[in-house]
């Protein structure tokens, strides 16, 4: 419609042109050595007027003639992407269709006439994965970082990632720690980070990164303080090996809500039972129990070392006005019963035991039970209770690996019956907690 008003005007134009003319008089007279050429004034305005049409249809067609190879070249360049795009988009169908080859084919095919080659060698690169193809993966990931230097951090996120999905833990670590240098903020490279030192077991690279992680709110509240109580726990742990001073440190330097943390607290035992602090140990128990009940913690109490029965004793006493309120707990009756074992008094330690078994019958209090009951000289209903923790262990119920099988007096040793000792003589007996129990061991 626009076309069509603009030939009207120019119409208009000419015909308001021609009757101008046409009213003047007057003629145009054009001399070139012996000729001579007259027109009428109209006349010559519309030769005039055919000769700068022609002059402007000539110059446009050299004009074209002349931009003929460059449009070319565009119009293949366009076919070019255009077919690009086309083999792009049936490579990511194929890869989401799980044809990880033949997507990886397409993509790297169209990569080099492609608008954006980074976005078909990191598909390309995630295709390889899925295939099994590291070091394929790994070429294309090179690749990509070539065709997109501004894409650097994200092609070693993703490089970071496809490594710890394949297993790669310290590679990944190693990707990570890239994109941390120059990007320590970064909230994807920090919750990377996290998992490779899960699965590494390494600590002492996630420590100071603990504030930032809580800064940015990267993990749930749960998830931060599980970090923290690790963290705490194999710091405790390492100090524990070198000396009491050093394990004091590590303790003070924890913040005051890990110090009242329970997980915490019962590594930090844990640490002055290894560097030999005992009494401290035994305090620091003593204390917290009396402000909040703490099965762990009345565990390790159990297993404390003493230099007499008198001493078990006096930590049974204690230990029986803690569990008043908590009887119907098979870790507390199970300690209780470790301890009245430790201090010889044996009818005690069978019926704290025999509750704990009532409430749940683990391998582990089983196997105590048995221990006593072929040490008092119930035979029969030892091989019952062994035979039942047998049993248990075997369909993987609370199986603890490494436990020593049943023995009646001693690490190893023979029945009473094939000894010749008295199976009612006193006998000094281990505690070892949860994991083996107390069992009779010779003198």
């Amino acid at each position: 419609m626009r076309r069509l008003f603009i030939y009207l005007l120019i119409l208009a134009g000419a015909v308001l042109t021609a009757l101008y003319f046409n009213q003047q008089e007057g003629y145009v007279m054009l001399s070139v050595g012996p000729w001579r050429l007259e027109m009428s004034l109209l006349f010559s305005a519309v030769v005039l007027g055919l000769l700068v049409l022609l002059l402007y249809l000539l110059l446009a067609g050299l004009a074209r003639l002349w931009s003929m190879p460059r449009r070319l070249r565009s119009w293949q360049g366009q076919r070019r992407q255009e077919s690009a795009r086309t083999e792009l988009t049936s490579g990511l169908l194929r890869f989401a269709e799980g044809d990880y080859d033949a997507a990886e084919k397409q993509l790297v095919h169209s990569a080099r006439r492609s608008e954006a080659p980074l976005v078909n060698y990191l598909t390309a690169a995630i295709a390889a994965q899925r295939r099994g193809a590291r070091e394929v993966r790994d070429g294309y990931l090179t690749t990509a970082e070539k065709s997109g230097p501004d894409a650097n951090l994200a092609v070693r996120l993703l490089q970071a990632q496809l490594q710890a999905e394949s297993g790669q833990w310290e590679e990944a670590q190693a990707s990570v720690a890239a994109v941390l240098d120059k990007e320590p903020k970064h909230r994807r490279a920090l919750e990377l980070m996290v998992g490779c030192c899960r699965a590494l077991g390494d600590w002492e690279r996630l420590e100071p990164l603990l504030s930032r992680i809580d800064r940015q709110s990267i993990l749930p509240k749960n998830e931060l303080l599980e970090l923290n109580r690790w963290v705490a726990r194999e710091r405790l742990a390492q100090a524990s090996g070198e000396d009491p001073q050093a394990l004091q440190e590590a303790w003070q330097d924890l913040s005051r809500g890990l110090r009242k943390d329970p997980e915490v607290l019962c590594a930090y035992v844990d640490g002055l039972i290894a560097v030999g602090e005992v009494q401290s140990a035994e305090e620091l128990i003593q204390k917290q129990l009396g402000k909040e009940w703490n099965p762990e913690l009345l565990q390790r109490y159990a297993r404390l070392p003493a230099d007499s029965t008198e001493a078990y004793a006096a930590r049974l006493e204690r230990v029986e006005a803690w569990i008043q309120a908590h009887r119907d707990e098979p870790k507390a009756l199970y300690a209780a019963g470790i301890l009245a074992l430790q201090a010889e008094q044996w009818e005690r330690a069978r019926d704290y035991l025999q509750a704990a078994v009532d409430q749940t019958a683990r391998p582990e209090y089983l196997r105590t039970l048995g221990s006593l009951q072929e040490h008092m000289g119930d035979y029969d209903g030892a091989r019952a209770t062994y035979r039942l923790a047998m049993d248990l262990s075997e369909a993987g119920s609370d199986a603890l690996p490494g436990l020593p099988g049943p023995a009646g007096a001693g690490r190893g040793a023979a029945p009473p019956e094939l000894t010749g000792d008295d199976p009612h003589a006193p006998t000094d007996y281990a505690a070892d907690g949860d994991s083996d129990g107390g069992r009779p061991r010779s003198d």
